[in-house]
């Protein structure tokens, strides 16, 4: 009989974490009985049901803090792991990977194991408490877990030196994609020209794919590309609170029509074969599935070099990496892309190589897999 496994993330809204346990729940549901639980609705419920993967929606699990309700979730949650008996218990964002993993050691769960997408007291816009009792949070929970796991390498290093548990219980597996949905569809050749065959001097389309919040910092790519030719175009696929603001700021920059807002879709490897370059202005990362997409689809990536982005994006080689928060540099290298056919083309055919080598979902699911059978083995420190 396969063993039962729980994965357990805060909200079914569609990001990077979301998509990173619909990749795993899809992958792994062959090996092991899988539930996911998460907070109600939203589209990765909606996905998993597509899928036909059991999810389990949780009324308490919701972002903000709420000591009453966490404290009723956290009781709820170790009851009926008991009742349920999950061999593993696989917990994804900050508020379940805290309450989940205490849940789950008190329901005796034999394998107890944490995803960190990116370091929340590791973002620069919180206070300084603020940052500091997350970070004692994430501390006080690496005592109930068998096995935290880092997207990157530099997430790791900022555990290390936060001491977040000891490095024997830190293994890192970056994300991965499956590159099928990505990579160039001949049937799509007349649709949507190659990115390459365009001449110096052309207009070009740049996208941005991300949720409209503090840490993607959509502000300063606006402000970026007030300062690139008129001539070219930008998108910023994705929704969030900050939309409002954004919409403001690009009427206020009169770019109105040179940079459009078209929400989420669903369409994203369509807009990414459309378009010329990709770039994102976080203030702070793991490792960006967007990032990772865009490579696959042939892009030459401008990114902020925060968390896990310089492990994907090699500067010089398959896009450039500028200081967080600069809009003046983030256009200067988003210039020398727009008006390099040539350059465009060799750094997005230098990152698809990388992106197939090193970023594949196949790759993710054997590694996270293997860590899965060491977890249930007692293997692990």
């Amino acid at each position: 009989m396969a063993h039962r496994i729980l994965m357990l993330i805060t909200l079914s809204d569609w990001g990077g974490a979301q998509g990173h346990v619909l990749a795993l729940a899809r992958g792994l549901r062959h090996l092991y009985d899988v539930t996911v639980a998460c907070g109600p609705g939203g589209p990765l419920v909606a996905r998993l049901h597509q899928e036909g993967i059991r999810v389990v929606e949780i009324q308490g699990l919701t972002r903000a803090p709420s000591p009453l309700t966490d404290l009723t979730t956290l009781v709820w949650l170790s009851r009926w792991m008991r009742r349920e008996r999950f061999a593993l218990v696989h917990c994804h964002s900050t508020k379940a990977g805290l309450l989940g993993r205490v849940a789950a050691r008190i329901a005796g769960t034999p394998a107890v194991l944490f995803t960190a997408h990116g370091w929340p007291f590791a973002g620069s816009w919180w206070p300084p408490i603020i940052r500091a009792l997350l970070a004692l949070a994430e501390r006080a929970a690496a005592r109930f877990t068998t096995t935290i796991i880092c997207v990157s390498r530099h997430d790791r290093e900022t555990a290390l030196q936060a001491g977040i548990g000891p490095s024997g219980r830190l293994e890192v597996i970056p994300n991965g994609i499956a590159p099928d949905p990505w990579l160039p569809d001949p049937w799509l050749a007349d649709a949507v020209p190659d990115q390459g065959n365009k001449r110096a001097g052309e207009p070009c389309t740049a996208v941005m794919v991300g949720r409209f919040k503090a840490p993607k910092d959509p502000v300063t790519l606006v402000n970026a590309w007030a300062r690139v030719g008129a001539s070219h175009r930008l998108l910023l696929v994705g929704d969030g609170p900050m939309r409002p603001e954004v919409e403001a700021l690009i009427l206020k920059q009169g770019l109105d029509g040179r940079v459009a807002v078209l929400g989420a879709r669903d369409d994203v490897p369509v807009l990414l074969r459309a378009a010329d370059i990709f770039v994102l202005s976080s203030r702070w990362e793991g490792m960006p599935l967007a990032v990772i997409e865009a490579m696959m689809s042939g892009l030459p990536v401008v990114a902020t070099d925060v968390g896990g982005v310089s492990e994907a994006v090699v500067h010089g080689e398959t896009g450039f990496l500028v200081p967080m928060g600069d809009p003046d540099a983030l256009a200067l290298a988003l210039d020398r892309l727009l008006a390099d056919p040539a350059l465009r083309r060799r750094m997005g055919e230098a990152g698809r190589r990388r992106a197939l080598e090193h970023f594949t979902e196949e790759r993710m699911l054997a590694e996270t897999a293997a860590l899965y059978e060491r977890a249930l083995s007692g293997r692990t420190p």
